[in-house]
């Protein structure tokens, strides 16, 4: 029998796999313990690696994390009290990085580095992909016996090369039966995929489901003969209660901290048990979880930890002391590490944030400006009586308004940098810009201060969580109402804010902007904004802002800059310095330049630019004696003054730059001026191609620039037009009228794309302009049907095999999202009729077409055209057999396609062709349905005079009139409320009314339809006890409350789980909405006195503050719940309330004991 007091080293494994391979390198198996200690429940495994006797311990099946390594090591050291050390070896998910290259089958020794422990805690929600983290702690570093080892053994491997394979082959030898679970799998299993390539929700493997494209899998070259094959790597390792899935998580924490790997069983040992820990690479840390590998990494890391026992004198264990002596208590240490990756969560959340808005990056336009910006200029300006009282707050709202060219967007740039450098306040800027299609509406200005709002990290940035939240964590987006409520709630909460809006009259929208900036005049907000005084301008903005403060720019400041920016030019610019011009030359460049540009920046540089084109004095006293008049003859002459040989190219490059949806890049550019599609030898020629794409700037010269934009993916340059007056002046010629535009836009990109050669991935490689010509072509081709040429090149290029697979591969028009899209999932037809190209699918649709062909997201011809509203197209496909009720696709058939986009005359073109008006989708969506969730009014009419059922439920037991209520469509909430005997509140499958979700959504006007009709009961109760008015004020929907509470709501109940209104407006942090409740609540007065309502509210002990259970409402006793880790302890279950099986139903919500 053996006797625990012999045994020197601790193993603890934590799944069977790791515990067999453990077992596996035992040199000599002991037996049992006779009995253990008191309620050690561990099982055990006894043994003799090397000189030491050495006791293996495993976790309980199914039972992972820190608390249940920490349990097992505790028990262990109760009966076994002669350990000195411990070993953590078993299996983990590896951190791939340029720094490190770990694979499968690798092994990571946990070692101090970068002033961190060899492990440290971090605790996250539900880390799928896209989910943040919310906790972190930090761990103490291995023992320094095991350090000391671990170098000989270090040094050991780097001159011998290590023998673990062979170590492994002959443990496989003695058990046989082990050979098919933990030999090393094929090296072609060894995947790594793309950060932002997640494997899809399902259990499938990763070779089935997961694309094997090398584009989506990260190039990685074979190891050389005298590389270690599996590596041994030592560095940090991380640990939590939660397995990591999450790539882009993986990829913040390698770069931030240098993690190695990712576990679940470390940091439960590391303060109470000293131990190395060592992991065997099974997986890379993301979605893409790889069983596979887990035997043979499980037993690498087996023969790494008897290794490295090999190292350690038996002396030198004996003179440690027994771990159950030292360890009675050892604090936390690693205050960084904590902070670090607690701002690795906040990063993380905002990042999502982010992505979720994806707003405009202004910066671009400060800089461009900035650059532009001659020093000195705009002083006068910041001195001006008119800023300096804005600045003060003594006018509220500024308009600086010029003609064009006037350098309204350095000036604003000017008052940026001045305004950044005061930090008593916040500062806000948007650029609208003509250049770029997403920088020229209001929602992207709202979305682009929203995020700007965001960064000040106090309640506003709350505020745009709640919005996030509210919107399904992300996967809705928010309409430009939602969006303008959240800014100016946030703007409000923040309190003095400056927000600078450069160029209103590049904005597209130009009622809802100047709508908006009448809403916001009224706000703490202090607008700057500048523009052309335009007649809509020059009408409204003086109502909203006062007279005043509407300025127009001062002209002899204007001219006093321009002549500042003439002499320096003229003084610094090789172009002109380098000419040594006489000084009489110089001063009438400066007297006519300089002096004559009437208040035009624009103006003066595009003089200077051709000028310094000249190349004899004479030429300059030439042009000096022509000078344009205005800016419109300036761009008359430039073009006209283009080398012939140049012109055709530099008209239709700036054709794309006119019409282009976004900016092309300079790479892209180049590649159009390669493209002939005018004169022979038409096509693309590599050989015409820039030697120099600077060069592009002598095809169009003062008309275009070259721009440096950041991205995501890094700094990238592209091609602008140099002024929207450049814009303006080309819109009025004929030749760069939309469809003149699309005709050469289109046959360009088809040309480029019939031309370029080679594999996928050297087409992407070589050719940049590939992935813009395959999602361009089409956007175009609608218009350039006008062109009988362009109908037969299309036809041409979809019937044609290769060039169609090309092109799918690049783009697919109903994958936009998808960056590898693969081959074609449709036919040409289908991708004709979703275009909306009817002479093309006219062409294509011939006998031997298949009409009624299935594939793509619309999953046939008829469906995609009757979602995009072409009547023409949806005649021709019926007129060819097309069936009208086929199913499949997104939309389930072209009937309920066409309603949900609001398509009435489709609508009604296929129920004339008896398109069935019952069928649902694959969510229990019927046409009536979908016409109703989005708001179409007329449609909705249609399918009603047409019979629809409004009573069909979804799957989630919603009906039309919640699904119109929800989403705030009054209109069609009244329609439907017209149809006799409609039940308006019949209840979802959560017990939710159509009352209750508008309310939820702040939907003031469809939740005022419903209570008007006296039909529904304000007080129905959803299934966990919760009212219309209760949705209303947990979301802050004051307006929506007061009507409830005018039409009866209840006001002193409470939800099933024992919160009150006035709970939910405290949590809320709504003075307003807590007022408004505490008017109507009468129970309110008998514990708060009158006379100090709204403060004593407000500062009454709240949340985790105090300890309350959300469930019970009782104080939590010895401060020990299960609290939420997403929201930061925001909700919190007793334990009384969490044995009895209460758990929240949002799901969001991830409890761990605290």
């Amino acid at each position: 029998m053996s006797n625990p007091q012999k045994y020197t080293v601790g193993w603890i494994c934590a799944v069977t796999t790791e515990f067999v391979a453990a077992r596996a390198f035992f040199d000599e198996k002991h037996d049992q313990l006779e009995a253990t200690a008191d309620n050690d429940n561990n099982t055990y495994a006894l043994g003799r690696i090397g000189k030491y006797n050495v006791v293996m311990a495993v976790l309980p099946k199914a039972e992972y994390g820190t608390t249940s390594a920490a349990t097992v090591a505790r028990d262990m050291l109760r009966s076994f009290p002669n350990i000195r050390f411990g070993l953590m070896v078993g299996i983990g998910g590896g951190v791939p990085s340029a720094k490190h290259d770990i694979r499968l089958g690798d092994v990571v020794v946990s070692t101090r580095g970068n002033g961190k422990g060899g492990v440290f805690q971090y605790d996250y929600g539900k880390a799928i992909q896209e989910h943040a983290f919310v906790t972190t702690g930090s761990l103490n570093q291995p023992p320094q016996l095991l350090l000391t080892a671990l170098s000989g053994l270090e040094a050991e491997y780097e001159l011998e090369g290590h023998h673990l394979n062979a170590h492994v082959d002959r443990a496989l030898e003695q058990w046989p039966r082990l050979r098919q679970k933990y030999s090393r799998p094929p090296s072609d299993s060894d995947r790594l995929y793309r950060s932002d390539i997640v494997h899809p929700d399902s259990s499938d493997k990763c070779g089935d489901v997961c694309s094997n494209d090398p584009a989506c899998l990260v190039d990685r070259k074979e190891r050389g003969e005298q590389e270690d094959d599996p590596a041994i790597h030592h560095g940090l390792v991380a640990s939590a209660n939660q397995l990591m899935k999450d790539a882009l998580a993986r990829d913040k924490l390698a770069a931030s901290l240098d993690v190695l790997c990712f576990e679940m069983e470390a940091a439960g040992l590391m303060n109470h048990f000293p131990c190395l820990v060592i992991r065997g690479i099974c997986d890379y840390s993301d979605s893409h979880k790889n069983k596979e590998w887990q035997g043979f990494a499980a037993m690498m890391a087996a023969a790494y930890a008897k290794d490295l026992l090999r190292q350690i004198p038996p002396s030198k264990v004996e003179a440690e002391k027994p771990v159950s002596e030292v360890l009675h208590s050892i604090e936390s240490t690693g205050n960084a590490t904590k902070h670090a990756v607690m701002s690795i969560a906040s990063d993380h959340r905002f990042a999502k944030i982010e992505r979720w808005l994806s707003p405009p990056d202004c910066s671009t336009n400060a800089n461009l400006a900035r650059k532009c910006r001659h020093p000195g200029t705009g002083a006068w300006l910041l001195n001006s009586p008119a800023f300096q009282e804005w600045k003060l707050g003594t006018r509220q709202h500024l308009w600086l308004y010029g003609l064009a060219g006037c350098g309204k967007t350095i000036l604003s740039t000017t008052i940026l940098d001045h305004l950044l450098q005061i930090d008593t306040h916040t500062t806000l800027a948007f650029f609208f810009d003509f250049n770029d299609t997403r920088k020229q509406k209001l929602e992207n200005l709202l979305r682009s201060l929203a995020v700007q709002l965001y960064h000040t990290g106090n309640e506003a940035a709350r505020r745009l969580d709640s919005l996030f939240t509210s919107h399904d964590e992300g996967r809705r987006q928010p309409d430009t109402n939602a969006l303008s409520t959240c800014v100016d709630t946030m703007i409000q909460i923040t309190g003095k804010a400056f927000i600078i809006i450069d160029a209103l009259d590049e904005c597209t929208a130009r009622e809802e902007l100047l709508q908006w900036l009448k809403d916001l005049a009224s706000s703490n907000a202090h607008l700057l904004v500048t523009g052309r005084p335009e007649a809509a301008f020059r009408r409204e903005i003086p109502r909203s802002f006062e007279e005043r403060n509407c300025v127009l720019l001062d002209k002899e400041a204007v001219n006093a800059d321009i002549r500042s920016y003439v002499e320096a030019t003229l003084e610094q610019k090789p172009d002109f310095v380098d000419k040594k011009l006489s000084p009489s030359l110089l001063e009438e460049i400066l007297d006519k330049i300089g002096d004559g540009a009437d208040g035009m920046f624009r103006w003066a540089a595009c003089q200077l630019e051709t000028l310094a084109r000249c190349l004899t004095p004479a030429a300059i006293e030439k042009d000096l004696k022509s000078l344009p008049g205005d800016l419109n003859e300036t761009y008359r002459l430039i073009i006209q003054n283009i080398p012939s040989e140049y012109k055709s190219d530099a008209i239709r490059l700036l054709q794309f730059l006119v019409h282009t949806k976004r900016p092309l890049t300079l790479p892209e550019a180049v590649e159009v001026i390669a493209t002939e599609i005018n004169q022979e030898p038409r096509g693309f020629n590599i050989k015409r191609r820039l030697f120099q794409a600077a060069d592009i700037l002598r095809y169009c010269p003062s008309l275009v620039i070259i721009a440096k934009v950041t991205k995501y993916a890094g700094t990238v340059e592209e091609l602008h037009l140099a002024h929207f007056s450049v814009k303006e002046y080309l819109l009025e010629q004929a030749q760069f009228d939309l469809e003149s535009a699309s005709i050469a836009i289109s046959k360009t990109c088809l040309t480029y794309l019939n031309d370029i050669r080679g594999s996928h991935s050297m087409i992407r490689r070589d050719f940049p302009m590939a992935r813009y010509a395959a999602e361009s072509w089409m956007d175009y081709a609608v218009l350039a049907e006008a062109s009988e040429d362009i109908v037969r090149t299309t036809v041409s290029f979809l019937r044609d095999k290769i060039t169609f697979q090309r092109w799918c591969r690049l783009y697919q028009a109903d994958r936009q999202w998808d960056p590898k899209p693969g081959p074609p999932r449709a036919s040409s037809l289908y991708y004709a009729c979703l275009g909306e190209l009817s002479l093309v699918a006219r062409d294509l649709a011939t006998e031997e077409a298949d009409v009624n062909a299935q594939g793509g997201e619309y999953g046939n011809a008829l469906q995609a055209a009757s979602f995009k509203g072409n009547l023409e197209v949806v005649q021709l496909l019926l007129g060819k057999g097309a069936d009208v009720n086929a199913q499949g696709g997104e939309y389930g058939n072209a009937l309920r396609a066409a309603s949900h986009n609001g398509n009435l005359e489709v609508v009604q073109l296929l129920l004339e062709n008896k398109a069935d008006i019952t069928v649902a989708d694959n969510d229990g969506c019927p046409p009536v349905y979908a016409a109703s969730f989005n708001g179409h009014v007329e449609v909705v009419k249609l399918l009603l005079e047409n019979e629809a059922d409004i009573t069909v439920a979804d799957n989630d037991g919603w009906t039309p009139v919640i699904a119109a209520s929800l989403n705030g469509h009054a209109e069609v909430v009244t329609l439907l409320l017209a149809v006799p005997h409609i039940d308006a509140s019949k209840p979802d499958d959560l017990g939710r009314t159509a009352l209750f979700l508008a309310s939820r959504h702040g939907q003031y006007q469809a939740a005022r339809v419903l209570l008007s009709e006296g039909r529904v009961n304000p007080d129905v109760r959803d299934w966990m006890g919760s009212t219309a008015l209760f949705a209303a004020v947990a979301n802050g929907h004051l307006h929506v409350a007061k009507l409830l509470i005018a039409s009866g709501a209840a006001v002193e109940m409470q939800a099933g789980v024992g919160r009150s209104l006035i709970w939910w407006a405290l949590r809320a942090d709504n003075t307003e909405l807590i007022q408004l409740l505490v008017e109507h609540d009468e129970t309110v007065g008998t514990w708060i006195p009158a006379d100090h309502i709204p403060n004593d509210l407000v500062s009454t002990p709240f949340d985790h503050e105090a300890p309350w259970c959300d469930a019970c409402t009782l104080t939590i006793q010895g401060g020990c719940s299960y609290s939420c880790s997403v929201c930061d302890r925001g909700f919190c279950l007793c334990m009384e309330c969490y044995a009895r099986g209460i758990r929240f139903c949002d799901k969001t919500h991830v409890l761990m004991l605290q």
